[in-house]
């Protein structure tokens, strides 16, 4: 029951991703600037940090990727967990990278041939990070719970 829990909630974040990914620039631009609206209305910018571009509408955009690949990363760290785990947490973590890095770029490709979206490097970086976020999380939540099952 877990490896199919986790397998379907990767598959649903990737169709997830596919889905935006799929939408026209005009659509996806109307949705980056609802996010922005909404942050700047309830206070919650502080999720949105300008590290990227003093523009909070290019911030919204590229934090988007940063937050949905981590998603990504999370989901596929517990299903390569639940499927793989004879594999030590080094492999296990490397293949979830690799697997969610590769889906980054597919998913870039592919918004090269929608509507007015770009196929961007930076933004496989950006997901990279948030893989790694992700992936790093999932391990550290882990060893903290064996730490703590071994303590009497």
């Amino acid at each position: 029951m877990k490896k199919r829990m986790a397998l379907l909630a990767t598959v649903g974040v990737m169709a997830a991703i596919f889905f935006f990914s799929s939408q026209p620039a005009e659509v996806s631009g109307a949705l980056s600037n609802s996010v922005e609206q909404t942050l700047h209305g309830t206070g919650a910018e502080c999720f949105i940090p300008e590290w990227f571009s003093p523009n909070s509408f290019a911030n919204v955009r590229k934090w988007a990727h940063v937050y949905v690949f981590l998603a990504l990363g999370v989901c596929m760290a517990c299903t390569v967990q639940a499927y793989r785990p004879a594999w030590s947490a080094r492999k296990q973590g490397l293949v979830a990278v690799a697997a969610c890095v590769l889906y980054a770029v597919s998913d870039e490709v592919h918004q090269y041939f929608v509507p007015g979206r770009a196929m961007l490097a930076k933004d496989v970086l950006l997901d990279a990070i948030g893989v790694c976020l992700g992936v790093l999380c999932v391990f550290l939540v882990r060893f903290f719970w064996r730490c703590c099952k071994k303590q009497p």
